[in-house]
């Protein structure tokens, strides 16, 4: 805690960066500090982390140990619905979300409320995607509150941590003190060295055929004393080939008592929306796992729970696990020096390892990196080198700095051309040029990036963007980008579809709305052959949907040949998304989408996830272009995408703990809306839950089990959300009676 003794950082007074390896104590010392602020001031705080998954267990996490005070802790990520800002007292949000968030809190001139900004892995301000949005959203914070607020910023990986310290004129705390102490070894044939390359010890016996780098004695040799391991894997397909193999050589691994627990598991895995994956329901038995994108959502839950319980004590995952959900073992294992077909590299390298060591459960953590002798050199080089700096991405491709003089020009922090020049200074990007070059020539280069921006003008009016008292003034679509979240490139697209629509729009098929809320970027791309075996079936209406986005056979003719570039392949790219989820809007089922499209089960729900929160994006759009009717049109398909549902369950899937298939169950029992559900008895409920679940032959005892518990906690949901309607109701109508005796 001595980081805490620093002058003017427990009072609020002063930034603070904190360097240090993982479970050092950063998060304790974010955690005073945030909790101290909202607590002494009353103001709110925001804590900005990388993964819509740490955002979901941070929320949890901070609603649990903050449960008896009055705080309001709420979750902002994907297409989560959470209170308004005013509402709370400390939001859990992720990088997308927090600049969102900051642009509405300076539209509506409301930031002073926010006196503390958490950010975690705070090296994510040179990632090249996203990069640029937490350099902006920091850069508006220190051009609107300057010293009226304290951020605290966090990363065990950020060799240059100085010089963004110096940018954000913030303390600075390093330390290398590490509480479980990390022993890194490399494999290489049957020889284990250490973190200086000097032998260590050998495997005394021949490599199994199946098991050529040793990787099942080293992990026999840790789940024999009921420790866990997490093996990483270059890729998905690596992963589950991995799992399989070693299912053969650890069939004795866990006693009886253990393997219950597992069967316990794959019935639990049987009721996700995909059902139990093949490989899967033979490895779980056995304690062993694979984990990556490729699992839906409640998959991956199930699976992280499982190793948390020690009921899965092999975890074999990609190397996104380790910037994801927390998930430490005893040993760490890699199975190659390669993520994907790319070397690893130092950084990904230090936070995969880092996994190694669990806090209050192990004396030490270990790392084994497995390699043949031909990347011997070069994983000799990894494990000395150090981290390259992290440098600014605000002129990656042009879109950052659009980004960031539209944003502060749309929300009106920013007028002139002077105070473009004021604002950009603020930046990273600035402060590096300046600080590594000289000021000479950081305004030349920053004035020809501007210069460069010049485009801009579609969504800004100015005459005379040299002039500097000349005054900007953001156009009602510049206005609509920065409120829709929509980058300046993804409205641009949306902005001329949706106009083009008006003169030809169908409405006799849902399909031509779902495209228009199917992402841009982040979507798969099809198989081509496979698209164009679909596209000869088309219905005679979704022919003519695609004859108006201009869609053609021969295009898909040649892609099958040659792969198409990015930009012209886009309205294929979208119109196969839209042809899925438009699937299942209509509620057909999972897999059978799966199969349909042939698409891997984990990508299809986060098409699900990204379209949802697209097609909020594009409300908002229309809402803020005027184009009611659009917004009335594009407004339902929020909640539908989500839980894949036609537009009559809507109201139904606003009650906790009822999704699809429950919402249908209950619509078809006669259930049309929250207040009817609150009417009905618990054992009224369940006995409309198993009747569904009858028609379709599945009805254990289990399953019995878990819809009496489903029955009770919806019950209690739907009485509850009628309750609070009934009191906002009466709060109205008390505003309403005391606006009316002032009159």
């Amino acid at each position: 805690m001595e980081c805490l003794k620093m002058e003017g950082v427990l009072e609020g007074k002063r930034n603070l960066l904190f360097s240090a390896p993982t479970s050092a104590g950063k998060t304790m010392v974010s955690e005073i500090l945030m909790i101290k602020k909202v607590i002494e001031t009353g103001k709110k705080a925001l804590m900005i982390l990388p993964y819509v998954s740490i955002v979901n267990e941070k929320t949890q996490y901070y609603q649990n140990l903050l449960s008896s005070t009055h705080l309001n802790i709420v979750g902002y990520f994907s297409n989560s619905k959470p209170a308004p800002f005013e509402k709370i007292d400390i939001g859990i949000c992720t990088i997308e979300k927090a600049n969102s968030l900051i642009n509405r809190l300076i539209e509506e001139n409301t930031y002073s409320k926010l006196g503390a900004v958490v950010v975690d892995e705070l090296h994510m301000i040179g990632d090249e995607h996203r990069g640029y949005l937490l350099e902006l959203l920091l850069t508006k914070l220190r051009y609107v509150l300057k010293d009226d607020l304290q951020i605290i910023g966090m990363s065990a990986t950020l060799p240059n941590i100085d010089e963004i310290a110096r940018w954000l004129n913030a303390a600075l705390y390093i330390t290398d003190y590490r509480p479980i102490p990390l022993k890194e070894y490399i494999v290489v044939n049957n020889t284990i060295y250490n973190s200086k390359f000097e032998p260590v010890r050998k495997f005394k016996f021949e490599a199994h055929p199946c098991d050529s780098n040793y990787m099942v004695p080293l992990i026999d040799e840790v789940i024999n004393n009921n420790n866990s391991v997490l093996v990483f894997c270059p890729t998905k397909y690596n992963c589950e080939q991995c799992a399989r193999t070693l299912s053969h050589f650890l069939l004795k691994n866990g006693d009886e008592k253990a393997k219950e627990k597992r069967r316990e598991l794959i019935a639990q895995l049987s009721r996700c929306p995909a059902g139990l994956d093949s490989t899967l329901e033979i490895t779980v038995i056995c304690g062993i796992a694979y984990h990556h994108s490729g699992l839906t959502m409640e998959e991956r839950e199930l699976l992280e729970e499982a190793f948390r319980q020690g009921i899965i004590n092999v975890l074999i995952a990609t190397s996104t696990l380790a910037s994801g959900v927390n998930l430490p073992a005893r040993r760490v294992i890699f199975d190659q020096p390669f993520i994907g077909i790319e070397f690893i590299n130092s950084f990904s390298y230090t936070q995969m390892k880092g996994r190694a060591g669990r806090k209050g459960k192990d004396t030490q953590g270990e790392s084994y990196l497995i390699c043949s002798e031909k990347y011997l050199k070069r994983v000799k080089e990894l494990v000395n080198k150090d981290h390259d700096p992290v440098n600014s991405c605000l002129i990656c491709e042009q879109k950052g700095m659009k980004r960031a003089l539209l944003e502060v020009i749309s929300s009106g922090i920013v007028k002139s051309m002077k105070d473009v020049k004021d604002y950009i200074q603020c930046t990273l990007l600035y402060y590096q040029e300046f600080e590594r070059i000289g000021s000479s020539h950081s305004k030349e280069s920053l004035t020809k990036e501007f210069n460069e921006t010049k485009n801009i003008n579609n969504v800004i009016k100015n005459n005379d963007i040299q002039d500097d008292n000349n005054e900007f003034i953001s156009t009602s679509f510049g206005r609509a980008t920065i409120g829709s979240s929509l980058s300046p490139e993804e409205s641009i697209i949306v902005y001329s579809e949706l106009k083009k629509a008006m003169l030809e729009f169908v409405l006799l098929d849902e399909l031509h709305m779902v495209y228009h809320v199917t992402p841009i970027y982040s979507i798969p791309e099809p198989n081509w052959s496979h698209l164009l075996k679909l596209y000869n079936e088309l219905s005679p209406i979704h022919r003519h949907i695609a004859n108006i986005i201009n869609l053609n056979e021969g295009f898909i003719i040649q892609a099958i040949h040659r792969r198409p570039d990015f930009k012209p392949s886009l309205p294929y790219r979208r119109f196969y998304s839209a042809l899925m989820l438009n699937d299942l809007i209509h509620e057909t089922d999972f897999n059978e989408v799966v199969n349909k499209y042939q698409v891997n089960r984990g990508n299809l729900q986060t098409l699900q996830v990204l379209s949802s929160t697209f097609a909020g994006m594009v409300t908002i759009f229309c809402q803020r272009m005027g184009w009611t009717n659009f917004e009335l049109l594009v407004q339902q398909f929020q909640d539908r995408l989500i839980f894949g549902i036609q537009k009559e369950l809507m109201e139904l899937v606003k009650v906790p703990h009822v999704k699809r298939a429950r919402a249908r169950a209950l619509y078809d029992g006669g259930i049309r809306s929250i207040k009817e559900l609150g009417q009905l008895t618990p054992d009224a409920i369940f006995e409309i839950l198993c009747k569904a679940r009858k028609r379709k032959g599945r009805l254990s005892n289990d399953i019995k089990r878990i819809e009496m518990h489903a029955a009770k906690m919806i019950s209690r949901a739907a009485k509850q959300i009628i309750l609070q309607q009934q009191e906002e109701l009466e709060k109205n109508l008390e505003e309403i009676k005391f606006t009316l005796s002032l009159q």
